[in-house]
């Protein structure tokens, strides 16, 4: 082992350096037993394999982790590769660094496959594996990026699989945590593996005109310096080309070449305290002209993961754009170091629980996706927009979420907590109050107002853009039909039922009815009352299951149908079809409300001539189909029909007067117009209205709900 004396006094050193006091002793323990275990090992270089699990915690060292996560680093393939047992482990370092060493030996288990479903489920489980101790991903990171620095040795597919699972998951949670240079030199490996030919072709002729951009990045960051220092701001400027997969991105976006990409470069300046980073910036837009929107105050409002940086682009010498950042050294340790510049030593340990952890890289709401979206394929949408998302907005206690570009307050709210989604009622962004469909943008203030009687609705569907609310709103609404469903069904199983002379209390109390619903196939009356619900069968055969020797009931015959339309016609013309005939005496029913221009059916009822149901109807599917008639719209008809909305709006003077007036200019009559306070200073008002069909329902709906302080509009 004389050979790796010098890494490993090297590893030591750092962890002095930064945690004095530090019992490296473990390191050093942890050094000479992994050595012995991974012994005549080799690795597909031909090299030796303790140069992995060395290499691995060098970068925890340059990390500044705690001397418990480097000895995971040095044993972290010790289970998996070698004889020793977690047991082992456990006796000889202590249950945290056994449990970290399992917990990687897992996570290296959770390669990609090749599925998609798969491969979800495997990320799902990686990001579950935060919440019990956040330094386990570390390792990872850390045992994957040297892993690709030598991805090379690799047959071409598994370098192409590596690199694919490294770009789409890595590189993405190593940009949450705020290791950036990480995640940049990642995504360049990640580049030269998956897209060879475009490597090349970018790296080439970047190396065409290196030197003289190297001479122009020299002499801009002098210029910068002495510009600032000539104001009393003493600042460090450096420069550099930015990397490569974000030049290719910039080329894949543009559709220009790598000469004609205008901001290849970016300048550093480092000064002494937040005031100086302003004063620096207001320097810089007089040395040279700022490009318009391309300022971005990240010290005001900081990254989700601690970032802190003023950002701005200008047209520099010779008319090059360049971007120039402007931060305080402490500000520039985040940025390199992540989550680990928070890090805390006492008596040479780590002194922060896994609980700041996880606060300190505002992965709270990503952690509790993997634990509420369960399906994977569901599970890996939403991840992948989460970790796109770059949207900063506020609580009123000023705690940060990110969401994606497009999010309204209805996704925030879910973003804040499930419950606090399905139960809101409206919102206010910066103090006003919006709809829930409200756009939101980075830097606002949302306060999610809630009720507990409200539930999501079909309409909020429409609201939502990000795949975390839409998912549990989806869910919630499943939930909420199958709760509602089976007791309406139940309801139509007992209507059926006493019609020949039972009930279903009766139903339950007999011991005969579980062989009846077995010989037909059904666990038991719920089953039985969810397929009559669901239109699989008639209330008449539904009952007969229960009380087979009752006669069947009635039946309207084909030959019948022409004598009971004649019962029901009038001498008027209706907007409604049956059978090509227009003079059927109908009436709409009250359920659903049917309007034109939407899909219908007639069911022909016992003295009421025929009701029409929108096609969707619940109710529809508990009655006889027998009696179900096939009906249409007659588009040559024009005639006024009644609906009824129910508007949720903010309670203030005025605000009935706003709605009708709206009304009144789209000529619509009202023939309903009651309003109510509710409990938490908001109105309720159901409005009947007349109009001439669903499309001119639908255009009010939407004008009604751009009027200032209306919260929702839904048809009742």
């Amino acid at each position: 082992m004389d050979e790796y004396h010098c890494v490993i006094d090297e590893v030591i050193h750092k962890i002095q350096t930064y945690a004095p006091g530090a019992d490296v002793g473990l390191v050093l323990d942890a050094y000479t037993y992994a050595a012995f275990c991974h012994r005549d090992q080799k690795r597909k270089s031909g090299d030796d394999y303790f140069i992995h699990p060395l290499a691995v915690a060098g970068i925890l060292a340059d990390l500044r982790m705690d001397v418990e996560t480097i000895a995971v680093g040095l044993l972290h393939d010790t289970i998996e590769d070698t004889l020793a047992t977690q047991e082992q482990i456990e006796q000889r370092y202590g249950k945290n660094v056994a449990e970290m060493v399992d917990g990687v030996t897992k996570l290296s288990k959770l390669a990609y496959r090749g599925k998609a479903e798969e491969q979800a489920e495997n990320f799902r489980k990686l990001v579950l594996a935060f919440g019990k101790d956040l330094r386990v991903i570390i390792v990872k990171i850390a045992d994957r990026l040297h892993n690709m620095r030598t991805l090379e040795h690799q047959p071409p597919a598994k370098q192409r699989s590596i690199a694919r699972e490294t770009l789409d998951i890595y590189a993405p949670l190593v940009g949450r945590l705020g290791f950036d240079t990480i995640k940049s030199e990642l995504e360049d490996l990640c580049f030269r593996y998956l897209y060879p030919a475009e490597y090349l072709d970018v790296v080439t002729k970047l190396e065409t005109d290196a030197a003289e951009r190297a001479a122009y990045v020299e002499t801009t960051a002098v210029t910068v310096k002495e510009a600032l220092a000539s104001r009393g701001i003493a600042a460090e400027v450096t420069g550099r080309t930015k990397h490569l997969w974000s030049i290719h991105n910039k080329i894949r976006k543009s559709g220009k070449d790598v000469s004609e990409l205008y901001d290849l470069l970016a300048f550093r300046a480092l000064v002494a305290d937040r005031e100086s980073c302003y004063i620096a910036l207001g320097f810089v837009h007089l040395l040279y002209m700022p490009m318009e929107g391309r300022f971005k105050d990240y010290i005001a409002v900081p990254k989700p993961n601690g970032y802190q940086s003023l950002h701005t682009t200008v047209v520099g010498p010779d008319g090059r754009p360049m971007e120039v950042q402007i931060r305080t050294p402490e500000m520039h340790r985040i940025a390199d170091d992540g989550i680990a510049a928070h890090w805390r030593y006492k008596n040479g340990r780590l002194a922060v629980s896994n609980g700041e952890l996880e606060r300190i890289a505002r992965l709270r709401g990503f952690i509790q996706l993997a634990r509420d979206v369960e399906d994977p394929a569901d599970f890996m949408e939403a991840a992948r927009n989460d970790l796109a998302a770059n949207i900063h907005v506020f609580t009123p206690n000023k705690d940060v979420f990110l969401l994606p570009t497009g999010a309204t307050a209805l996704d925030f709210a879910y973003h804040v907590h499930t419950e606090v989604g399905h139960h809101a009622c409206g919102a206010k962004v910066n103090g006003r109050m919006v709809p829930l469909r409200h756009p939101i943008k980075t830097g606002d203030t949302v306060e999610i107002l809630t009720r507990a009687d409200a539930n999501p609705t079909r309409d909020w569907l429409s609201w939502a853009t990000s795949h975390r609310a839409l998912g549990k709103m989806r869910k919630r609404l499943k939930d909420l039909l199958e709760d509602r469903g089976l007791g309406r069904g139940r309801d139509f199983l007992d209507g059926a039922l006493r019609k020949l002379g039972g009930s279903l209390k009766r139903a339950e109390e007999d011991k005969t009815v579980p062989e009846k619903l077995a010989a037909r196939g059904y666990k038991d009356l719920d089953a039985l009352a969810t397929d009559l619900l669901e239109g699989r069968i008639s209330p008449g055969e539904a009952a007969r299951v229960i009380i087979p020797e009752t006669p069947p009931t009635s039946v309207v015959a084909p030959g019948v149908m022409a004598s009971i339309l004649q019962r029901v016609r009038r001498q008027v013309d209706s907007p409604i079809l049956v059978d090509g005939e227009s003079d059927i005496l109908v009436d709409y029913a009250r359920c659903c409300r049917p309007m034109k221009g939407e899909a219908i059916i007639g069911y022909i009822t016992r003295g009421r001539g025929m009701s029409i149901h929108k096609q969707d109807c619940a109710e529809v599917r508990g009655l006889d189909l027998d009696r179900q008639v096939a009906v249409a719209w007659d588009d040559r008809v024009s005639t006024l029909q009644q609906g009824l909305l129910v508007v949720e709006s903010e309670d203030r003077p005025g605000m009935l007067a706003e709605i009708t007036g709206l009304c009144a200019t789209y000529k619509i009559n009202l023939w309903k117009a009651d309003v109510r306070a509710t409990h938490d200073r908001k109105a309720r008002s159901e409005l009947g209205v007349v109009v001439m069909d669903v499309t001119q329902l639908n255009r009010l709906m939407n004008k009604l709900r751009n009027v200032k302080g209306v919260l929702s509009v839904t048809r009742a």
